[in-house]
């Protein structure tokens, strides 16, 4: 494990809190260690001592992708990350030339795009991020603590530490900081305990998806070469709901998901279930590659009701040393890989902002946050939208935003130019503009769905056992 410190700044002020030991808590932490004396990270599970998984985390042994933007600014928190990432395994590869994708109804052309991101499991990402973190000086790691309320000012108007408290019950305590900070997750209490101190709601908007999905971990066969190293169906929206993907991770192993938007999905951890949900997927090779490969593990299952933006940037008062970071602001649709990601952006925004001191720094935050979220939720949530069935106010100029991305995924599907857009869009290396330059609009408008159809996919593996044995 690499153990160099991250660069110094200078510093903000004493002590700063994060309670939640989640991926934005754990990047949170790293930054808010450049900014404060002291940092105290307080999780309500105890840290497993190792990549496995743990409650407050259910998600977590299913398919996760740190985006480019996101893995970037990882590696700017703790330098050399990349270099321990590898030594536990994980490869870094170019997202569109080692990726079999279908989607929108035709298969992606395959090239070196310059766009790469880590191939690991989400336990072994958060594992080897933990470690780095428990290497600093300044940080101290308090698991098995529950977050019970927070501690104010006489008047209210500042966030002074955080109450905590072992689950179930047992001596409170309370810890005094200048900044606290919130990365609990998408059931953060923060909004009541707002509310009890005397603040107006915060506004939620909630996409109503009903995404459901199941994984399971398999081992490589041997000799195994279809020309991939990964696989991604997804369907053709909204006619289709069902996606599919096979990750390639560390250890000779593969971890495949199966879901669906709307309920279509797994409602079982059933062998025959989840083969013959692949079986369904809109084509073969998911199917093809794992009906004899040997599973390592069961089936899990997770559920997503719906995605969940809490907009904190339009409150009208908000207390000082306070700052909410990662699924507890804005909760994504998993299927899309945006939350670990806007996580990191926010966490680094944070930063930012204490960079003129702590006073101040929760409201230029919230709102620096809010325009974080834009991008992302816009893409997210247009193609979640696209279903009649979800529930959610359509913005103005929806259908001919529809429209316009439909007609774009049919050109990725045959343009090397707007898929290599496309892919540092979706890793938020470019803004969600670089899709309506000029140049872009033009090819949209004259897009030709026929060509696409053509663009060559990989052959199924049947067809390759064929020829082999022929």
């Amino acid at each position: 494990m690499t153990l160099s410190t991250p660069p110094t700044s200078t510093p903000a002020g004493a002590h700063a809190i994060v309670y939640g030991g989640s991926m934005a808590g754990l990047m949170a932490a790293g930054v808010l260690s450049r900014h404060f004396e002291r940092v105290t990270l307080v999780e309500r599970d105890r840290f497993p001592n190792g990549p496995m998984p743990r409650k407050g985390v259910p998600q977590a042994q299913h398919v996760h992708g740190l985006l480019t933007r996101g893995m970037d600014i990882l590696a700017g928190i703790f330098p050399g990350i990349r270099e321990d990432l590898e030594s536990a395994g994980a490869e870094f590869l170019d997202v569109v030339e080692t990726t079999a994708m279908f989607g929108a109804g035709s298969w992606r052309p395959r090239f070196h795009s310059g766009v790469s991101a880590a191939s690991v499991s989400r336990l072994v990402l958060e594992w080897v991020v933990r470690q780095r973190l428990q290497a600093l000086a300044n940080v101290r790691i308090l698991d098995g603590r529950e977050a019970m309320g927070l501690k104010t000012s006489g008047d209210r108007t500042r966030v002074t530490g955080l109450q905590l408290q072992v689950p179930g019950g047992g001596q409170e305590e309370t810890l005094e900081a200048e900044l606290v900070v919130d990365t609990s997750g998408r059931g953060s209490r923060t909004p009541q305990w707002l509310e009890a101190l005397g603040y107006p709601r915060v506004e939620e908007t909630r996409i109503h998806v009903d995404v459901g999905y199941a994984s399971r971990t398999y081992r490589k066969p041997s000799g195994f070469e279809p020309g991939w190293r990964s696989l991604a169906l997804s369907p053709q929206l909204p006619r289709e709901r069902r996606i599919g993907i096979l990750q390639d991770i560390e250890d000779n192993r593969w971890l495949v998901l199966v879901g669906g938007w709307l309920g279509d999905s797994l409602s079982t951890a059933d062998d025959v279930a989840f083969l013959e949900f692949a079986r369904g997927l809109p084509q073969p090779h998911l199917y093809e590659a794992i009906k004899n490969a040997e599973p390592l593990g069961p089936i899990h299952l997770y559920r997503f009701p719906h995605s969940q933006r809490r907009h904190y940037e339009r409150m009208s008062r908000f207390p000082e040393g306070l700052a909410v970071v990662g699924d507890a602001f804005c909760s994504f649709n998993p299927i899309y890989g945006q939350g670990m990601s806007t996580g990191a952006m926010q966490a680094e925004a944070l930063g930012e902002c204490l960079h003129q001191g702590v006073r101040g720094a929760s409201e230029r935050y919230r709102r620096r946050a809010g325009e974080i979220l834009e991008g992302p939720w816009a893409l997210a949530t247009t193609g979640d939208l696209g279903f009649p069935e979800v529930q959610g106010k359509r913005p103005p100029g929806f259908g001919l935003m529809s429209w316009y991305g439909n007609r774009f995924q049919q050109l990725a599907g045959y343009d090397e130019e707007a898929m290599r857009t496309f892919a540092r869009v979706q890793h938020m290396i470019e803004s969600p503009t670089a899709m309506f330059s000029p140049r872009m609009v033009f090819k949209v408008l004259t897009v030709r769905p026929d060509k696409a159809a053509q663009t060559p996919g990989p052959l199924p593996l049947a067809v390759l056992r064929a020829r082999a044995t022929g």
